[in-house]
């Protein structure tokens, strides 16, 4: 990834020094009004100073005005207008001038810039520490689950990864699963820790979980929005005998891979009313399930992660 992301650089920064080109280019052999044309090098100048930051910006405006200064010393009639009683004072005066607003203007865009990331960045962090705290509170309410929703989260990511999914969806994915028991914050820990077979009305207060998280959450708004069906629908079976009726496409993948990975781990993990499974059982019963409870092509991707799965141990953040 960090190979891919210096190729994307590296790309950028050469579609900008093309376009300093480009513009001088244009500039010399198909315009008559040339000073009037100076202004196409805020193009790259901008370019730098979104992708990188002011520094680039900055680079790009000196780089942009040595190129021009280069032009007008080395070719004399270069920005030259024979029609001014001093061609030769208007042309500098008028190039120092655009020199000087193309560099603050790089400085100030880039400045801008970073200035905007860094709030991004802040506002990401204080979104993360909030997801993070809940699914400690998820937790830690429930002895026999405790970390449970980290094991959940990182499994889950694992299995968005190997399904190719985008690294905004793995990340939405996660944070879902780490928020996914938030309801059962609302459910009697008797109903919880039950070890006898539940009732009809103690299913359905048990199944009431996903809709409870998606209530808490709801009000938040924002970017949380984005969780709630994975949420929500993280108990739906393939084949439609889940808690709300969905099935086959009708689920998200999302939804779908939180489900296999909140089973695994279920199955693996000590219980009330069992002892836990090793892997390789946990295992065979989630390929049981293929076809009735879990998506067949998402069961193909937990088999190709199943082998890391257990090797990591317990997430201690949000990715």
């Amino acid at each position: 990834m960090e190979k891919y992301k210096s190729y994307l650089k590296l790309d950028k920064e050469l579609v900008i020094v093309f376009l300093m080109v480009a513009i001088s280019g244009i500039i010399y052999f198909f315009i008559n009004n040339q000073r009037a044309f100076l202004n196409f090098f805020y193009l790259p100048v901008l370019t730098g100073a979104y992708f990188f930051g002011k520094r680039h910006g900055t680079y790009s405006a000196v780089l942009s005005v040595l190129i021009v200064f280069s032009m007008s010393y080395f070719i004399p009639e270069t920005f030259r207008d024979p029609a001014e009683r001093y061609p030769d004072l208007y042309k500098w005066l008028d190039i120092c001038t655009w020199a000087g607003f193309l560099i603050i203007t790089g400085y100030a865009m880039g400045y801008l810039y970073e200035k905007k990331e860094a709030y991004t960045f802040e506002l990401k962090e204080t979104y993360r520490g909030i997801v993070t705290m809940l699914s400690v509170i998820i937790d830690s309410s429930d002895k026999y689950t405790q970390n449970h929703s980290y094991r959940v989260a990182n499994y889950s990511e694992k299995i968005a990864r190997v399904a190719g999914l985008s690294e905004e969806e793995i990340e939405d994915i996660g944070t879902a699963a780490l928020l996914h028991d938030l309801g059962k914050i609302g459910v009697s820990a008797e109903i919880l820790h039950k070890i006898s077979k539940l009732n009809d009305d103690e299913r359905r207060k048990m199944a009431s979980h996903t809709n409870n998280a998606v209530r808490f959450l709801e009000p938040v708004g924002g970017r949380v929005l984005k969780l709630l069906p994975l949420i929500l629908n993280h108990h739906e079976k393939h084949n439609g005998n889940g808690y709300n009726g969905k099935m086959g496409d009708s689920i998200p993948i999302g939804a779908k891979i939180i489900a296999i990975a909140d089973v695994y781990d279920a199955l693996t993990s000590d219980r009330p009313y069992r002892k836990a499974l090793s892997p390789i059982e946990a295992k065979q019963e989630i390929l049981k399930g293929s076809g009735t409870d879990f998506d067949p092509e998402i069961v193909k991707f937990f088999e190709q992660v199943f082998p890391t799965l257990d090797i990591d141990g317990p997430m201690l953040k949000v990715i």
